[in-house]
């Protein structure tokens, strides 16, 4: 009777408790179950009691615990602790830890009795944890996360690095308060979190602060989880610079044209390029002309040190002298040891129109890129301004009759100059093309130089002005200008500045009716017109006219100040055209249908009754494009020897090929991905099927839809707009990435990632082999390959395709 009570006993605590517990014989028979094991597996007591344990368990499961089994019985030690899934009655897993001991009778085995407990709460953080932390490590922006204490939890190496910290280790544990400045952390505080906390997300621009102390601008962006912040952030510092540069080099426009000597104006042009652009090395030679030679005028301190132990700098013969007689720049770029210089080293050497060369000098370990060319030609032509201004400063201040003469004239290119700089002013702040063409306009107009002034946007394609704004003209007269040919618009003056890319002058010009009205009406006298061409490199990019009743206001000194403008407008309209599509949250996406025989997608698909898909480009250099199409129907050779005979194509090879198609790679200088980015747009998708092709293209809202479609019509035959369709970009939040990424990925791929990823399988050098590996998850070795495989594959997509987007 005790022992009845006894058993009645063990068996109410047995069930009282929230973990499973058995008894097993020696033959793995179950001999008692708690309730929570009837609960937890679904299966009733009395289909448990007597039944192998096979019935929850494995093959390689049991297999596993024997092993255990026979450690404790070998080493008599009490208990093993194991992790293993467990098979409900609905075939559903159940991830458990289970505590083991073993029975022992006299000595002999004769059974094990168990404490099952359910983890699956806890392995499905672990695993949530691990695919955060693989996607924030794999990341090349800086991202963390804090809490919702605002304490750093995680750090990937790239943020660390931003901030100047060795390991991310440095920060776990801090506040990200260590991140900025104290009235950056104010400013965020007060701005940013609010926001945050209302949306669930906030980007903007913010200032880091680095180990050291230092200081960058970043682009920030948070996004809120339920339980802390996930940040995003990426260095703009050489952004900023850009913009910083040109901001300080129109303060130096300034200060040239206040310059009275030839050795001032060399003087603040190496300043310019030594403290604005950040070159060590620069120097100034004007040109002597009783002695026929290039002369110093002015250096920086690095430049007059490298002369006095390097005759190498001798550039009279070299360079600096062929730039000088050839009038254009020349480029010398050559990679080499830190203290190769001058003639061994990079270089560029810029015309200062009659009067010298503006050098610039790099160590082998700098980089020269195109926009610090453009930027000291800038400085070159502000220098060139001001020494012609200086010239006839002097020559007035000796010639007091010739001062006379000149007065005017001096004042007149004064107040130009003042406007022109006010205008480039102007041009740092615009932010779509059309606000940059009207900033120009009224700073023209609103002195009181000029009668008006307007700037046709050029279609190369075609013998037309597609766009035009102006200020101080007629509506109908910038209607009528859209309408004529170019040698038609005054006089042929627009026409023959865009073909010789020089600034053309007519005096004494005079304009007839126009719109079908009478002469009478709209006749106009015209002292002066001028047509400035505005550039971008080699390219015509739209053209300036502007009209004055002062015919001195068009003296040779204004038209070097034109031309510099010319440039300054053509670069930061190129500029601004790019920033509108990758800025712009609302995008135009235009469709159209295209059958050109002589685009060689069509071409491809028409002859060989085939399907080709653009897959993505990639811009190379001098204007090239690299693109990845897909192709399926046809064979490689047949397509490859089409692509030889295409005349846009330079190159074109297979690099991945299946049963079903292959992916063609090709080089071409001019192709529709080109033309769109030429035009404000962006290639969305497009297909061929059987010689017809189907196009998306992507614009900002502000862009002229009509423009675009105008443009691409008329290069292309017998293409049509069949959609027009309003767009707003989505932003991907952390969690949708993490989300797509997991779609993309079977349970047998991610099993395998993850036990690759905790076992060192990826580390350098490898904790572990691919063959350990297979036999820890008791699978093939070419079974785990092809999981790994299929698996990385589908991570590299969620960065490279545009599905999770």
């Amino acid at each position: 009777m005790n022992r009845e009570r006894t058993d009645h006993s063990i068996e109410s605590i047995e069930n009282a408790v929230d973990d499973g517990i058995y008894q097993l014989d020696s033959d793995g028979r179950f001999v008692t179950v708690n309730d929570r094991v009837v609960d937890a597996t679904g299966y009733d007591r009395d289909q448990l009691l007597g039944r192998h344990v096979s019935v929850l368990l494995g093959d390689a499961t049991i297999e596993r615990i024997e092993r255990r089994i026979s450690d404790l019985v070998r080493t008599g030690e009490e208990t093993a602790t194991l992790e293993l899934d467990v098979r409900t009655a609905t075939g559903s897993v159940l991830p458990c830890e289970l505590r083991l001991s073993v029975l022992l009778v006299d000595g002999e085995f004769v059974g094990t009795v168990g404490v099952v407990r359910d983890i699956t709460d806890r392995v499905e953080r672990e695993h949530e944890l691990s695919r955060r932390s693989a996607m924030m490590e794999s990341a090349v922006d800086g991202m963390g996360f804090s809490d919702e204490a605002g304490v750093l939890r995680y750090v990937n190496p790239a943020l660390a690095d931003l901030h100047g910290y060795d390991d991310p280790a440095d920060l776990i544990g801090t506040t990200w308060h260590v991140l900025f400045p104290d009235d950056e952390v104010s400013r965020l505080e007060r701005e940013a979190l609010p926001i945050l906390l209302e949306q669930g997300y906030w980007r903007g621009e913010a200032v880091g602060e680095r180990a050291d102390g230092s200081r960058f601008h970043q682009d920030h962006s948070l996004t809120a989880l339920d339980d802390g912040i996930v940040c995003l952030v990426r260095d703009v510092s050489e952004r900023k610079a850009r913009e910083h540069q040109l901001e300080a080099l129109n303060g130096v426009s300034r200060e040239l044209m206040n310059a009275d000597t030839h050795d001032d104006i060399a003087r603040i042009g190496v300043e310019a390029i030594e403290n604005v652009l950040g070159f060590e090395f620069a120097c100034v030679r004007l040109f002597d002309r009783d002695a026929n030679r290039l002369e110093y005028g002015a250096l920086t301190d690095g430049a007059r040190e490298l002369l006095e132990t390097r005759t190498a700098y001798d550039l009279d013969a070299t360079l600096a002298g062929s730039a000088f007689r050839a009038e254009s720049t020349r480029i010398q770029l050559v990679s080499g040891d830190a203290s190769r210089l001058a003639d061994e080293g990079s270089s560029v050497h810029v015309p200062i129109g009659p009067y010298g060369v503006l050098s610039l000098l790099v160590s082998g370990a700098e980089a020269v890129d195109d926009s610090d060319v453009s930027l000291t030609e800038m400085v070159a032509m502000g220098m060139e301004a001001a020494f012609v201004r200086a010239d006839r400063t002097r020559l007035f201040r000796t010639q007091e009759r010739e001062l006379r003469q000149q007065h005017q004239k001096l004042e007149t290119l004064s107040r130009i100059n003042t406007v022109n700089t006010e205008i480039q002013t102007g041009l740092v702040a615009a932010t779509t093309r059309e606000e940059l063409d009207r900033t120009i306009c009224e700073g023209l107009v609103d002195s009181d130089l000029y009668r008006s002034a307007w700037i046709g946007l050029l279609d190369g394609s075609t013998d037309r002005i597609v766009r035009t704004v102006g200020v101080g003209v007629e509506a109908s007269y910038l209607d009528a200008i859209t309408k004529r040919a170019l040698s038609k618009i005054g006089g042929g003056t627009v026409e023959r500045a865009i073909e010789t890319k020089e600034m053309q002058i007519v005096r004494q010009y005079h304009i007839a009716g126009i719109d079908d009205s009478s002469e009478r009406e709209s006749d106009a006298d015209i002292e002066a017109i001028a047509a400035v061409p505005l550039l971008y490199g080699d390219q015509t990019v739209g053209v300036l006219v502007i009209n004055s009743i002062r015919d001195d206001v068009f003296c040779e000194d204004a038209i070097a100040g034109f031309e510099a403008l010319g440039r300054v407008i053509g670069f930061a309209k190129n500029a601004l055209k790019g920033r509108e599509l990758l800025l712009s949250d609302s995008i135009v996406e235009l469709e159209f249908t295209l059958r050109d025989p002589t685009v060689f997608y069509t071409q491809v698909t028409a002859d060989l009754d085939c399907q080709c898909e653009f897959e993505r480009a990639v811009p190379i250099e001098n204007g090239r494009i690299i693109t990845y199409d897909t192709i399926s129907g046809a064979e490689p050779a047949a397509v490859l020897e089409i692509a030889e005979r295409a005349t846009h194509i330079e190159s074109a090879r297979v690099v991945s090929e299946w049963i079903d198609g292959f992916v063609l790679q090709s080089v071409t200088s001019h192709s529709m991905v080109q033309f769109a980015l030429e035009q404000g747009a962006s290639v969305r998708s497009a297909v061929a099927d059987g010689g017809e092709g189907t196009v998306v293209l992507e614009a900002p809202q502000t862009s002229d839809v009509r423009e675009i479609v105008a443009a691409f019509e008329r290069e292309f035959e017998t293409l049509e707009l069949v959609a027009k369709r309003d767009r707003e970009r989505s932003i991907l939040t952390a969690r949708e990435f993490r989300d797509g990424v997991a779609e993309q990925l079977t349970e047998k791929q991610r099993a395998a990632l993850e036990a690759a990823y905790l076992a060192g399988y990826y580390d350098w050098p490898r904790k572990t082999t691919a063959e350990e590996l297979a036999d820890s998850m008791g699978v093939s070795s070419s079974t785990l390959h092809q999981h790994l495989r299929k698996g990385g594959l589908s991570l590299l997509s969620a960065f490279f395709d545009d599905e999770l987007r």
